[in-house]
């Protein structure tokens, strides 16, 4: 008679095939696992008011970690604790550790995504700010005007205000003419509105391309005491600006899209 006979299998054998079945791929688990662990303590760290991570931050009394430029306009206005609504004091203290560690992860891949861009992008615009720093010192009036445009733009922030119209006069006052318009803005801003003009009036004489656009306006709609109103000069101030080139001095500019634009909108809605 024929032996009976038994088939030993290796736990987890597959029988029917004879193989081993495959093993499931811990490794991806476990980047995932890696992946998700460093995203939610990167989130630590990032700033509770601009929910980005800091180019410079630091430690405020509370315990927590901001961008300084961010939490210093917070204490401005409150004395309380963006996190837990207590009230803080106003000492912040550099957290250069901080830093190093998230250039560390950023270049290493650690971090990555938009949270890695944005930051990347930030500290590339810090560095720049630097060197038009280091070349205003040095007395170009080009940079200084850079500079101003650097801290421009947030009105809210009375400390840039006040950096960004110092920049754009000294720029101006060494005769760089966008200089000299921008410092017309500011003054405008600030309601010194006679003085704005008198300075739209020389830069876009000398072929400022949005102090033309910005001499029109004030011909459109007059100001009282000043200028009355005159919509031939208007007209003739938005050709000019569409006409604006480049100057062997270095005065004038061609118009941008944005110039462009206000002139031709004005001139087609007074045509």
């Amino acid at each position: 008679s024929t032996p009976l006979s038994r088939t030993f299998e290796r736990p987890g054998q597959d029988a029917a095939a004879g193989r081993m079945p495959p093993k499931k791929d811990s490794a991806a688990t476990s980047n995932k696992l890696l992946r998700s662990a460093i995203d939610k303590g990167v989130d630590e760290f990032l700033c509770p008011i601009t929910q980005e991570l800091p180019v410079d931050p630091v430690m405020a009394e509370d315990g927590h970690v901001y961008e300084r430029t961010a939490i210093g306009q917070w204490l401005q206005r409150s004395g309380k604790s963006p996190v837990t609504n207590l009230e803080m004091g106003q000492k912040l203290l550099d957290a250069k550790q901080v830093r190093s560690m998230l250039a560390t992860m950023v270049k290493s891949g650690a971090i990555s995504g938009d949270k890695a861009d944005k930051w990347q992008e930030r500290l590339k615009a810090e560095d720049q700010a630097r060197e038009w720093q280091r070349e205003a010192e040095g007395g170009d009036a080009r940079a200084m005007c850079k500079l101003g445009a650097s801290h421009d733009g947030a009105d809210d922030d009375s400390e840039a205000v006040g950096k960004a119209r110092m920049w754009y006069q000294r720029s101006a006052q060494h005769g760089y003419n966008r200089g000299l318009t921008n410092y017309a803005n500011k003054l405008h801003n600030s309601g010194e509105k006679g003085h704005a003009a008198l300075h739209w009036m020389e830069a876009a004489t000398r072929g400022d391309a949005w102090a033309c656009i910005q001499v029109a306006g004030l011909y459109s709609r007059g100001i009282s005491g000043y200028l009355a109103q005159d919509k031939e000069l208007a007209k003739r101030w938005c050709l000019k600006a569409l006409a604006c080139k480049l100057k062997d001095d270095g005065d004038g500019a061609l118009p941008d899209e944005d110039d462009e634009a206000k002139a031709n909108a004005w001139l087609d809605a007074n045509a």
